[in-house]
């Protein structure tokens, strides 16, 4: 970015947020910097995961009335929603909760009766309040991972994550989503992420094998199904996990 671009913005900030807006823009880009260091060099990434603070990456994002990322635009989203629509309907799913709803872009395209969606960002919470403000069977509320405490008040037959597993760089933060999903699920749970340990330079990713994590963590879960992405361009692919019969063994007769 030239110098006369940063001097262009800089001004369009104090325009419309004053002279503290831009002291907190100015603050927010050195720290990003900082961490882009830190993560760039594999003796101090690990410090860089416990930094990154990713309801503040997420919030400012969506403030910043950016999207979720080309994964919610175009074939991509109609391919995930056409996926998800059909299984909801041959397996007869009467709820759905969503752990990372976004801005509401993907669940335009849902047909579920019954949806609940949970997301770490105020502003794409308020988004996707405007978005379905009239949409009776749509509900969204706020994540916070570190106090989530579900003790069955959320759950649903199908428990969705969509393109988050991958943004979950923190290890405390990504097993307590993944045990919050596990947990609010009492048929089935879907995962659309990438399953690889490859790095990658962008500062909110993070690729992990997670059906190793699912496997050692929650043996009462199978994984019935593995759909490949038709799009090459995108690293994720769907997997179907089925939670197991409690009662086991053959019923009697």
């Amino acid at each position: 970015m030239s110098r006369l671009t940063l001097v262009r913005r800089a001004i369009e900030v104090v325009m419309t947020e004053g002279p503290c807006g831009l002291m907190n823009r100015t603050t927010t880009f050195l720290k990003w910097r900082v961490l882009s260091l830190l993560e760039r060099n594999e003796r101090t990434r690990s410090l860089y995961y416990r930094l990154f603070d990713p309801i503040e990456y997420w919030e400012q994002r969506y403030a910043d009335d950016r999207d979720a990322g080309p994964g919610s635009r175009g074939g991509h989203r109609q391919f995930k929603a056409d996926f998800l629509n059909t299984f909801v309907d041959r397996n007869d799913i009467t709820s759905v909760l969503e752990f990372g709803c976004g801005d509401g872009v993907q669940v335009e395209l849902a047909e579920y009766p019954s949806y609940v969606g949970l997301e770490i960002s105020k502003s794409a919470i308020r988004a996707c309040s405007r978005r379905f403000a009239n949409d009776e069977t749509k509900s969204f509320f706020l994540y916070d991972p570190p106090h989530f405490l579900n003790r069955g008040a959320l759950e649903a037959e199908l428990v969705l994550s969509l393109e988050m597993v991958f943004h979950l760089v923190d290890d405390a933060i990504f097993e307590k989503t993944m045990h919050d999903m596990f947990g609010a699920s009492t048929k089935y749970v879907i995962i659309f992420s990438s399953n690889c340990e490859e790095p990658t330079p962008e500062l909110h990713v993070r690729h992990r094998r997670f059906t190793d994590y699912v496997v050692e963590n929650f043996p009462n879960f199978d994984l019935i199904e593995k759909v490949e992405n038709e799009y090459e361009a995108r690293v994720s692919d769907f997997y179907v996990y089925e939670k197991q019969s409690e009662h086991g063994g053959d019923l009697p007769s």
